[in-house]
């Protein structure tokens, strides 16, 4: 039976994808994040995880996900897929391990616009080496330009931290369009369930107003996922600051950073490979008929 994803549907959908994968869009953060704006449902049934969304009042599916993979549940797996395409919509992100099982048996696909960012923690919460000596600068100029602070979101704060969201939305709220205002109240109902979700988070203030946030959650115990990245850009270099202090002061110990998609748009594509990725994190798709 279908549900609607919301944040009691936490343990139910992490039973299938807690630590098992390294893309953003299996996060149950990241579900729960676009949920409101993409009617976001799931279906429990046979051990297989089957999730749904609108985007763009078009109707697609998230890769079918087995309790674990052994051969029977593969196969259901397989005859969810099937199901699926007999409804002629879209089935995404599908995995490269997914992808070597399911190739023989479906059109799998890959797709660039999804592939999500994959950075070195040494490189990013460090800047070390050439590449990066021009963020780096940035960085030194907002240390020397502002007196700032940097502090871990929590209870006593987040109301500080919604509210800076909410002004930088209406900042940007012209010329974000839909995707934006589904983003902005995502992000909000995060913040809402903050202590329900399995997140870390932290801000810089200056002259006692944030100025720049940051948010993530860690995908397994080498990758750090970043959910969102705010901050004013009337502060030279408040977005290099925050991307590489909030790696530093919450996520010491880990490997790497996941940075999410661009999705296709040619401006956030450059800012991200901007900062040297590893690698690009491949995703694969089987599309409908036209």
């Amino acid at each position: 039976m279908w549900q609607k994803l919301t944040i009691e549907s936490k343990n139910s959908i992490e039973e299938y994808t807690k630590n098992r994968f390294e893309i953003c869009d299996l996060s149950f953060s990241n579900l729960l994040l676009w949920s409101i704006g993409e009617n976001t449902e799931y279906e429990i049934e046979n051990d297989i995880l089957t999730i749904r969304s609108i985007y763009m009042g078009e109707v697609y599916y998230y890769m079918p996900i087995p309790k674990n993979d052994t051969p029977e549940n593969i196969e259901k797996m397989k005859e969810k897929i099937r199901e699926i395409l007999k409804e002629n919509v879209p089935i995404h992100y599908f995995t490269e391990y997914w992808y070597e099982k399911l190739k023989n048996d479906f059109n799998l696909q890959e797709k660039r616009d999804y592939e999500d960012y994959i950075y070195s923690y040494e490189s990013l919460s460090t800047l070390k080496g050439r590449h990066y000596a021009k963020k780096k600068n940035r960085v030194a100029n907002f240390r020397k330009s502002y007196e700032y602070s940097y502090d871990s979101i929590n209870k006593d704060n987040i109301d500080e931290v919604v509210d800076f969201q909410k002004k930088w939305y209406e900042i940007h709220s012209e010329s974000g369009g839909e995707i934006l205002k589904n983003e902005n109240e995502g992000i909000l109902n995060l913040l809402k369930n903050y202590e329900k979700l399995d997140l870390k988070g932290g801000f810089l203030k200056v002259n006692n107003h944030i100025i720049a946030y940051s948010l993530g959650e860690a995908l397994t115990d080498k990758m750090v996922l970043v959910h969102t990245e705010k901050a004013l850009i009337d502060y030279i270099g408040s977005y290099q600051a925050i991307n590489m202090i909030y790696l530093q002061e919450e996520w010491q110990g880990y490997e790497l950073v996941n940075r999410e998609d661009d999705f296709g748009d040619e401006g956030l594509r450059e800012a991200k490979m901007s900062y040297k990725p590893l690698y690009l994190q491949k995703k694969y798709s089987i599309e409908k008929n036209v």
